[in-house]
């Protein structure tokens, strides 16, 4: 009997999952990303890997590039990105939609508060055909509206760039996500920058705009978590779990995640993370209960450019079990 057990041990052992020598997380300064530091800091990945890396990309090139190199097995990604690769057969599936709402145009003007008070006028967008642009161009057509006869759309390289220009008085209003609105009130109301940077307002939500104009709840399920090549179920269910619960984290414990997110992302300040917090819509809901808000999601973009998604509305294949 004794035999008997300890042969059953030995071929369970054969099908356990193995544990990774090093699993390697990847994505933007953005708020998608940070609840990967929680799980990094905690070790709470430590029954799957020996050592849990992040790494930052900082623009959609170095993303494409990550992606298509397979350099990471876990990315946080735009929605419509993730779709784009699948429909191109590349190996990915998405975990989960995370980012529901992050998008803000922040003014000189405090009485702007819809798109159509913004006609006529300069906005600056931070990457061409990354999710902001895509939102803000989705926006504009559903109010009636020509994003490139009604409106002066004016591209910066990233969001830092775009953070400047209004700071610096060269923009009227920014195009910005979280922590970078958060990042942009503090400088503006600092001395001694306030002597020369202008007042500065959130005017227009984007996904109160999306809610208002496409008629439906106040939520775009803009990024989310997926899985790059080849990675063991067990695993990717691990990193969705403890994702899950950092989200929770990070959500109840605005100050001290602003503490430990700097250490990893520089460029914003404890206090421009924790302040963003509260004006993030954060949840991380799964891929698949996520979904019926993807398709709506997907066909509008299908609607405006289909090279967005791939050309078409990826089928369930893209959606992780």
């Amino acid at each position: 009997m004794k035999k008997l057990l300890l042969l059953a041990l030995a071929i369970g052992s054969l099908f356990a999952t193995q544990k990774l020598d090093k699993l390697i997380l990847a994505g933007p300064v953005a708020s998608v990303s940070h609840p990967f530091f929680k799980m990094i800091q905690s070790g709470a990945l430590s029954d799957i890997a020996s050592k849990v890396e992040f790494r930052l990309w900082k623009n959609p090139d170095e993303l494409r590039a990550i992606l298509l190199k397979k350099e990471a097995h876990i990315v946080a990604i735009p929605t419509n990105v993730a779709a784009n690769l699948y429909n191109k057969k590349e190996d990915i599936k998405l975990l989960n939609v995370s980012i529901w709402g992050i998008l803000e145009i922040v003014s000189r003007d405090k009485n702007i508060k819809t798109i159509e008070d913004l006609k006529g006028q300069q906005i600056v967008v931070p990457f061409r055909s990354d999710m902001p642009d895509i939102v803000l161009q989705a926006i504009i057509k559903k109010a009636g509206l020509n994003p490139k006869k009604d409106f002066d759309i004016q591209y910066a390289p990233t969001p830092p760039d775009a953070m400047q220009m209004l700071i610096l008085r060269r923009a009227d209003n920014v195009l910005l996500a979280e922590p970078a609105t958060s990042m942009a009130m503090i400088k503006t109301g600092s001395f001694p920058l306030k002597l020369i940077a202008p007042d500065i307002y959130r005017s227009v939500n984007l996904q109160k705009e999306w809610g208002r104009v496409f008629q439906v709840g106040q939520k775009v399920p803009q990024a989310g978590i997926a899985v790059v090549g080849k990675l063991d179920n067990s695993i990717a269910k691990r990193v969705e779990e403890e994702y899950k619960k950092a989200v929770t984290w990070y959500k109840n414990n605005p100050t001290q995640a602003g503490v430990l997110v700097q250490k990893y992302i520089e460029f914003f300040s404890t206090e421009a993370i924790a302040n963003s917090i509260p004006n993030v819509q954060i949840d991380a809901i799964s891929a698949k209960d996520s979904k019926k808000d993807l398709d709506k999601f997907f066909e509008v973009l299908l609607e405006i450019e289909p090279k967005l998604i791939g050309g078409k509305i990826p089928d369930e294949g893209l959606y992780f079990e």
